[in-house]
Formats: structure tokens, sequence, C-alpha cells
């Protein structure tokens, strides 16, 4: 976690100092920067997707319901990302629109999951004898 919040500030202060010299560098620095960080989100992912599956594995979790986690996960932070893109281009209407869309996105891949919980749920009760 401290590597992660490091590379972030040295990038972006090295890309802000760069900025008063030569603007094309602090954009290369500000890519190059975030590549680093997603690279390094991505190696701690894998490490977490499968201690995930081995406890939904353990448990004997429906399969719905971790695909439609990741699949709700994915949307909210592509949206996410895409709406601050889009203020940052001062496109407030296109940012809107998809924050709306992505919203509506989540809602659909949660309905399976709800479905799957409550075949959980019924299928615990039938175990119980109640």
């Amino acid at each position: 976690m401290e590597r992660f919040v490091l590379i972030a500030l040295i990038g972006a202060v090295t890309a802000v100092r760069m900025r008063e010299v030569r603007r094309e560098y602090a954009l290369l620095i500000g890519g190059a920067t975030a590549a680093l960080l997603l690279s390094e989100a991505i190696l701690r992912f894998t490490g977490l997707s499968e201690t995930l599956s081995h406890a939904w594995e353990t448990y004997r979790v429906p399969p719905a319901l971790p695909q439609s986690a990741l699949k709700i996960l994915g949307i909210a932070y592509l949206c996410d990302f895409g709406v601050h893109v889009a203020k940052d281009a001062g496109q407030q209407t296109v940012a809107v629109t998809l924050e709306i869309g992505g919203k509506i996105l989540v809602l659909s891949c949660a309905l399976p999951a709800a479905i799957a919980l409550l075949e959980l749920g019924a299928a615990l009760i039938r175990e119980a004898g109640v």
C-alpha cells in the first residue's frame, strides 16, 4: 500500500515540476505514473481474486454471485473513471449521462445476484427444515 501511494506522490510531484519546464514531458510522466499504478493494482488484485475464488469454492457460493459482484465492481470503476475524464475535459453532459448509464448497468447486473441470493436463502431454509 505504501508503495502505491509513494509511486503516485513521486509521479505527481515530478509531473507538476516538469510542467514548468516542458509540458510534453509532464504528460509523459503522468502517463507513466498511471501505467505503474495500474500494474501495481493488477498485481494486488491477482492475489485477492485467488483468495476469493478459494473462499467461494470452500463455502459453495453460487457462481452467479461472485461473477455479478465482479461485473458490478468493474462497471462502477470504469464509469467513475469515465465520469472524471469527461468532467476534466469540460463535458458535464457526457459525465452525467455516463453516471446514469452506469447506475442502470449496475442495477441490471445486480438482478441475477439478487435472484441467486434468494435461491440460496430458500435452499438454506429447506435444509434447516423450517
